[in-house]
């Protein structure tokens, strides 16, 4: 990933650098979890298209940004599932 995104808080890229970042696991409906908690987290594996996530066990591990004005790692818009969850 070479181009630097803007940060989606602060708008910015002056203070955005590549990074490693690591997502939550991919939401699994099991017995005796609330369904509410697949809202409880910034991104899952399961909300990035298929092509984009690495093997496993590194599947929660991708090249992402981080800004260090907001303290916040993110992933290109580009590689998310139209269709994903929406968390705020």
């Amino acid at each position: 990933m070479s181009d630097i995104e803007p940060c989606p808080i602060c708008k910015s890229a002056a203070n955005v650098r590549a990074k490693l970042v690591l997502i939550d696991e991919a939401w699994q409906d099991l017995p005796g979890v609330d369904p509410r908690e697949k809202y409880f987290t910034d991104m899952r594996a399961d909300d990035v298209k298929p092509n984009h996530l690495p093997e496993e066990p590194l599947e929660q591990f991708l090249s992402g940004f981080y800004c260090d004005e907001c303290g916040k790692g993110f992933i290109s818009e580009d590689i998310l599932k139209e269709n994903r969850r929406q968390y705020r």
